[in-house]
């Protein structure tokens, strides 16, 4: 995985890779059950990715309580942009 730097004077380095959460959850119908989105989010921290896309609107907020929930268990700095 390669990383930059986010933003001028951060200082956080992130992957270049953003992990999009807009499918974690059944909000609105089909979308990723929890334990699916859990294996999706460790599969993209463990490939060394940091940095992810989530909003509170997503799947009427089941989303970001995933992303919480797996960034509590991740072990390392992830950084979510929303």
């Amino acid at each position: 995985m390669r990383y930059s730097t986010f933003g001028r004077r951060t200082g956080l380095r992130v992957s270049e890779y953003a992990l999009g959460t807009a499918n974690f959850g059944t909000g609105w119908s089909a979308g990723a059950e929890p334990d699916e989105a859990r294996r999706i989010f460790d599969r993209f921290t463990k490939a060394g990715g940091t940095f992810l896309d989530t909003a509170d609107t997503y799947r009427t907020r089941e989303a970001m309580e995933y992303v919480e929930k797996g960034r509590a268990k991740a072990g390392k700095v992830v950084v979510t942009m929303t």
